[in-house]
């Protein structure tokens, strides 16, 4: 008969000026199986901003993460990764490819695999338009039009009205943050080689009315990772996980139960 056996670790990476919050529905909805980890990133949550000397790459952000895990170096366990989150889970599992069992990523907006598509490739040039105008708004002091102006490009329409005081300072604070998170996603141009260690079970998820940026991210990896399967979600947009975390958390749940390992006889 199997043996019973301690839950498995799965560890869930939160979007851009968001915070690990946004899992907390999916830990609650799941059962005794899994033991869940929800780290803030940097600058995000309860977590300091990022570390003044380091350089603005993907490896910092995933060495943070790594770092604050509450069990040993040696214990394998699952991905799960939304947006900025996705990517930076991409990264944790190429430079801990042995231990990760799984990766569950919903639109990783690994933006550096853009360029490979081709010169004048329209959703590289969109989102380094909108990274562009950020940092322009951030530069002449105005954090909360910087806000402003990323959550009208994920939201797909101008949402600052509809936002209270606490969340609106909250995603303003994360500004400057955020800059460095485009200035990481833009650098991390993985190869084929590369990505050719991620042969774990990879789960993309995309809506089919997310951005052009997102959408052509998703589409790329799906075709260059060894064990990608890429699942539309019909009508969702790129905040799915938190504007219908009830319909994204069933598809992420059913395929950690699909990468979970067979219990040893």
């Amino acid at each position: 008969m199997p043996h019973a056996r301690p839950a498995t670790p799965v560890v869930c990476l939160h979007s851009s000026a968001a915070s690990s919050r946004q899992w907390r529905r999916l830990a609650a909805e799941s059962d005794p199986a899994w033991q869940w980890h929800m780290p803030d990133f940097f600058g995000h949550g309860s977590r300091p901003g990022w570390p003044e000397l380091m350089p603005s790459r993907l490896s910092v952000e995933a060495n943070g993460v790594l770092a604050g895990l509450p069990f040993n170096d040696t214990q394998p366990f699952h991905l799960v990764g939304h947006s900025y989150g996705g990517a930076v889970a991409m990264q944790i599992a190429l430079q801990q490819p042995r231990r990760v069992l799984s990766l569950t990523l919903y639109e990783p907006v690994a933006f550096g695999t853009l360029p490979t598509l081709g010169p004048g490739e329209p959703a590289w040039e969109e989102i380094c338009d909108v990274a562009k105008a950020l940092g322009t708004v951030l530069d002449a002091g105005d954090a909360a039009g910087a806000a402003r102006g990323f959550c009208a490009y994920w939201h797909g329409h101008d949402v600052w009205p509809q936002l209270d005081e606490p969340q609106r300072q909250r995603i303003t604070a994360a500004m400057p943050t955020v800059r460095r998170h485009f200035d990481a996603l833009f650098v991390a141009r993985w190869s084929d080689s590369l990505l050719a260690l991620l042969n774990m079970p990879v789960q993309l998820l995309c809506g089919t009315a997310t951005r052009a940026s997102a959408r052509r991210v998703v589409q790329a990896l799906a075709a260059r990772l060894p064990n990608g399967r890429l699942h539309w979600v019909d009508g969702a947009a790129h905040l799915a996980p938190m504007t219908e975390p009830e319909r994204i958390n069933r598809l992420i749940l059913a395929h950690l139960q699909q990468a979970q390992p067979a219990p040893v006889a």
